[in-house]
């Protein structure tokens, strides 16, 4: 426990210094956006399938609506939402990252570049931008799902409750 405890201070002590930090951060932006854009690919991917999950997942509710319990068919309803909810508000500023590392590379890249040109700039300027575009492109449809799936399950949560108390004031 002593040892786990020393190694943690000993990376802690290593990620603060101001020299470690600032070579991992440039490091990470040497890379450029590539990392970035790979995980944005990843949550859109995912984000697709999940959405189209859900959307066959509700018809099924739909049709099923009065076999489910109570708790059951919350936690249906409400399965994914937090993904939905994390991913549209986290990938713009995932895609923002993006753009940061994609301009610092392209300034990296004009300090030691041979050619004072302003294409050099240009181009790796325009490439980290994809980044901004990709998270956004990734979060306005999860946004989207999110509200529309949160709107869906209030309306079935409504008919099944209203279902219910039908049902309990017939004699």
């Amino acid at each position: 426990m002593k040892a786990c405890a020393r190694s943690a201070h000993a990376f802690m002590a290593y990620f603060f210094r101001r020299d470690s930090l600032a070579k991992l951060i440039l490091n990470l932006a040497m890379v450029g956006g590539d990392p970035v854009l790979v995980l944005l690919i990843i949550l859109s991917i995912l984000s697709v399938a999940f959405i189209l999950e859900k959307i066959f997942f509700m018809r099924k509710i739909e049709k099923e609506l009065f076999s489910y319990t109570p708790s059951d068919l919350r936690s249906n309803l409400n399965k994914r939402l937090g993904f939905f909810a994390t991913v549209g508000s986290n990938a713009p500023f995932i895609g923002l990252f993006g753009t940061v590392l994609g301009i610092m590379k392209a300034f990296h890249d004009l300090a030691f570049s041979q050619d004072f040109g302003v294409r050099i700039v240009m181009n790796g300027i325009a490439e980290a931008l994809s980044s901004t575009a990709l998270g956004l492109f990734v979060a306005v449809p999860c946004v989207i799902a999110y509200n529309y799936f949160v709107r869906k399950a209030r309306d079935l949560s409504y008919i099944y409750e209203e279902h219910a108390n039908n049902a309990q004031s017939k004699p």
